[in-house]
């Protein structure tokens, strides 16, 4: 079942985690984040893997595979100062990291403040985002890590 990103509800109270990749502002649903690290740990290349895998870490008892949330999204790589962490989400006792270029910080809101998805998208990738929030005179995109994994390997279908 694919999560309807808090569009459906009209009132729940929402936490979300702004991050940046490629210049550009997103978020994830607190919700689905186990933790997040820094990233400084070369990964450890996975033979054969897709080329958006950047190969997998281990922090501590238990192995993360690793995705560049910059080419996942087909984005450009920007040149800023970058401070690069690993999301760690956990979706259906998952764990899968996300290379991102910097945390920024969660924003508590409520759904009513999300709305759909116009046509004009920081991203080309089909069902990436599912919601904007504009915060502060910010615009973060919110992405559905659900979505964003399945792309990448439809056999783990965590929707």
């Amino acid at each position: 079942m694919e999560k309807e990103l808090m569009l459906a509800e009209e009132n729940r109270e929402i936490e979300i985690l702004e991050f940046r990749a490629g210049g550009i502002s997103y978020g994830f649903d607190i919700d689905d984040i186990r933790e997040i690290l820094p990233y400084d740990k070369k990964p450890r290349k996975i033979p054969n893997s897709h080329p958006c895998i950047e190969g997998v870490v281990m922090p501590r008892d238990f192995v993360i595979p690793i995705i560049d949330l910059v080419a996942s999204l087909k984005l450009e790589d920007v040149d800023y100062e970058k401070l690069e962490m690993l999301i760690v989400t956990s979706i259906k006792d998952m764990n899968i990291g996300f290379h991102v270029d910097s945390v920024e910080g969660i924003y508590r809101t409520t759904t009513a403040n999300i709305r759909k998805p116009g046509r004009k998208l920081s991203t080309t990738v089909k069902g990436a985002i599912t919601g904007i929030l504009t915060i502060n005179d910010k615009k973060i995109d919110i992405l559905e890590p659900r979505n964003l994994i399945y792309d990448l390997n439809p056999d783990i279908d965590l929707r």
